[in-house]
């Protein structure tokens, strides 16, 4: 991905996160996303909550936990890059103290309804929108800058998108979370994402240049 392209979208989800965040302050309790949104999944069939309750746990710590796992084996075993390793680890560490600190900001209720799953803490930004654009995104761009197949390439990419928009998707059918918490997670994520991606670049190039010790 090129770096405009990076840049565009960080203008983007910075007003997202703006935006959003200014909502959840006013307290709006007609957010037309909390509402209109929330209504296109209220009528979602009673058999598909297993494989949501499953979509859910690919952001949840264990999820979370064994993909990262996997992509630091590849990262430090076959790849040897020790910056995208670095990059990747530090970058979901810190994510997962950064949203609990925006919670605790934010302070805002989770949704007046029967929780599919457990839960607790406040509600915005959702934990698993924000954590999971951090992993898979920024796996995605590891995965995708170590392929030389434009095919891979795309494979990458749409798979990412799909496992974010199910894990956010997830959340607001588990009755767990507002759309505005799941919007808000993932434009929180994507400006942390992007951060550590400019953050390795810069490293991986200084650390090219002077080259292992």
């Amino acid at each position: 991905m090129k770096n405009k392209s990076l840049v565009v979208f960080l203008i983007i989800a910075i007003f997202i996160a703006i935006f959003t965040s200014i909502k959840v302050i006013l307290h709006s309790a007609f957010f037309w996303m909390d509402t209109n949104v929330a209504g296109w999944f209220a009528h979602v069939p009673s058999n598909v909550i297993p494989f949501f309750i499953q979509v859910s746990e690919m952001g949840d710590k264990i999820g979370i936990g064994i993909v990262a796992l996997i992509m630091l084996v590849w990262l430090l075993l076959k790849r040897r890059n020790y910056p995208g390793a670095a990059m990747l680890a530090l970058s979901l560490a810190l994510a997962n103290e950064v949203y609990k600190i925006l919670k605790d900001l934010f302070v805002r209720p989770r949704p007046d309804l029967k929780y599919l799953v457990p839960v607790e803490g406040y509600s915005f930004p959702s934990g698993h929108a924000m954590l999971g654009i951090v992993l898979y995104f920024t796996s995605a761009y590891l995965l995708i800058e170590a392929s030389k197949s434009k095919a891979l390439k795309w494979l990458f990419s749409i798979l990412a998108l799909v496992v974010i928009l199910l894990i956010g998707i997830s959340r607001i059918i588990l009755h767990v979370h507002y759309p505005s918490d799941v919007l808000g997670g993932y434009a929180f994520g994507f400006i942390w994402a992007v951060i550590w991606i400019f953050l390795y670049k810069y490293f991986k190039q200084k650390f090219t240049k002077r080259g292992p010790s």
